[in-house]
């Protein structure tokens, strides 16, 4: 018995070499088994059921208006249940009679046109020898639609355009799905949220299942270490049964490559991005600042227009984790965010993290909520490229004040992130920050190092500089008397050597403790 599975219709005008264009389509599904030309007047007495006949529209000739001579043949071959007429062009009619069009159209009866350069044999060569050979016909039509699929390869957005094909094809639904059951592409009208919860619920991985009136084949695949189900549904069981397994595994294949090329071309653009940043942060003269804004156009940013340079780090002084990395370069990309970045310090003295040069757009902010668990630093806007060097020194200096307000913060049991912008840094913030030695913060240590030994008098301290000297507030955060306060603080201006009223002493208090002050300023009481 041959088990080879039934040429369909669809399979017949989808060859592009026989040149058939719809005029009645018919149904895609139906069986052809053989294709025969026809001249003479009678033919449905000699034609098989499920075959196609061909004729160049010899016996309308002189009777091309003839609409009882079309509505014959049409009947006739509807009720021999012959599966479509095929109508060659360019012999007797550069068209298929409006007649002959027309009786077609009332009987709901396919009818097609086959190109005038395209013999007839080549039509019957492939139907018929499909028939005889099916181990040609099976790879024949594979090669149809594997050639078909590859196509969405060189798309825009591939992925998408690869599901999309493999709806058509399957003349249904196409679903990729992330592990999660996101749907990553989709296409046609199949119950796609009915599929994934199938799936999802599934005692046993099964790669065919019945939805209502779907029939559905899907099975699971895995991309650059991330999981995904794949799956295709159609109605027509036999479309699953025929096609099912050969779609799923060429779309998988095809999946893989795609995402190879994916990774080529991201690895190449990082590439390019880091050895931009580079090239900028080593300094360019001003003469070819021209040529780098025209060459960042690539990576969003339009030229002449400010950008910041971009310090980040990690209180661990660990480099900065992968998929964060990853979904800040996603994120510049879907917000049209001008991005050049570089994983980790260029220089001995920077701490792992990462190095960037950002558009000052008004996708920045929501770019930046994006770097989970480390502190940055964000130059003055600029536009003037030969500056860049300068502008990530400023950025180095904004990411150390970060920095080191993280580390008062946890000092101090209190979070949050730290971003900061030098323009928005006030002075002594500022000076501060240029401090060049350790004899620098040596000499304000010492000014503070008795209330240091202290730690009840040294918190009580920084709470009453952070609450703008108001001792009720002070006595409500620390949950002590009012007069509790006031003895702590007497106390503490022995350690210090004047009285806390005294615009000497919180200066140089104010300088000692400067983050730990500004760490608990950012703490809001209930």
């Amino acid at each position: 018995m041959d088990a080879r599975p039934a040429l369909s219709l669809s399979d017949v005008v989808a060859e592009a070499a026989l040149g058939l264009q719809a005029v009645v389509p018919g149904d895609p599904n139906a069986v052809v088994i053989g294709a025969h030309t026809s001249e003479i007047h009678d033919p449905a007495k000699w034609l098989e059921p499920e075959t196609v006949m061909l004729t160049t529209g010899l016996r309308f000739v002189g009777a091309e208006s003839d609409s009882g001579l079309a509505d014959k043949l049409v009947t006739e071959l509807k009720t021999a249940k012959v599966a479509a007429l095929f109508f060659g062009v360019g012999v007797y009619f550069q068209d298929v009679p409006r007649t002959l069009t027309a009786a077609c159209k009332r009987a709901n009866f396919p009818l097609y046109t086959v190109a005038a350069e395209v013999p007839f044999h080549h039509i019957e060569n492939f139907i018929n020898q499909s028939k005889l050979s099916p181990d040609s016909y099976v790879l024949k039509r594979a090669m149809r639609l594997t050639n078909d699929l590859l196509q969405s390869v060189s798309a825009e957005n591939p992925v998408q355009a690869l599901i999309a094909r493999l709806g058509s094809v399957c003349r249904g639904t196409a679903v990729l799905y992330e592990d999660s059951g996101r749907i990553v592409e989709s296409t046609g009208e199949g119950p796609s949220h009915l599929i994934w919860n199938e799936l999802r619920d599934a005692k046993q991985v099964s790669d065919r299942m019945s939805i209502g009136r779907w029939e559905v084949m899907a099975r699971p695949l895995v991309l650059r270490g991330n999981g995904y189900w794949l799956a295709v549904a159609s109605r027509n069981a036999g479309v699953i049964d025929e096609l099912g397994e050969m779609l799923l595994e060429t779309t998988q294949r095809l999946l893989g490559a795609i995402n190879g090329i994916s990774q080529f071309s991201v690895s190449k653009e990082r590439h390019e991005n880091a050895q931009l940043l580079s090239m900028l942060q080593d300094g360019i003269p001003v003469a070819r600042e021209y040529r780098h804004w025209e060459r960042m156009r690539t990576f969003r940013f339009v030229p002449y227009e400010r950008v910041r340079a971009v310090v980040a780090a990690n209180l661990e002084q660990e480099p900065i984790a992968a998929p964060m990395v990853e979904r800040l370069l996603q994120r510049a990309a879907v917000s049209g965010l001008g991005l050049l970045l570089a994983e980790n310090g260029r220089t001995p003295e920077s701490p792992p993290g990462f190095h960037a040069l950002v558009s000052d757009s008004a996708a920045l902010e929501a770019w930046l909520g994006l770097a989970e668990d480390v502190f940055i630093g964000l130059s003055e806007p600029f536009s003037d490229l030969a500056t860049t060097p300068d502008a990530f020194r400023e950025a180095e200096t904004a990411a150390g004040i970060a920095g080191r307000r993280a580390r008062a913060a946890g000092a101090n049991g209190s979070g949050g992130r730290w971003i900061v912008r030098l323009d928005e840094v006030d002075p002594v913030t500022w000076l501060l920050a240029r401090r060049q030695t350790p004899q620098d913060s040596d000499k304000l240590g010492k000014f503070a190092q008795g209330l240091d030994r202290d730690p009840e008098l040294r918190q009580t301290v920084l709470w009453y500089l952070a609450r703008n000297l108001d001792i009720a507030q002070v006595a409500k955060v620390l949950f002590v008397h009012p007069n509790t306060v006031r003895y702590r603080l007497k106390k503490a201006e022995d350690l210090v050597g004047g009285p806390l009223s005294s615009p000497r002493v919180i200066a140089n208090l104010y300088l000692a403790y400067h983050e730990d002050i500004l760490a608990l300023e950012e703490i809001v009481l209930v």
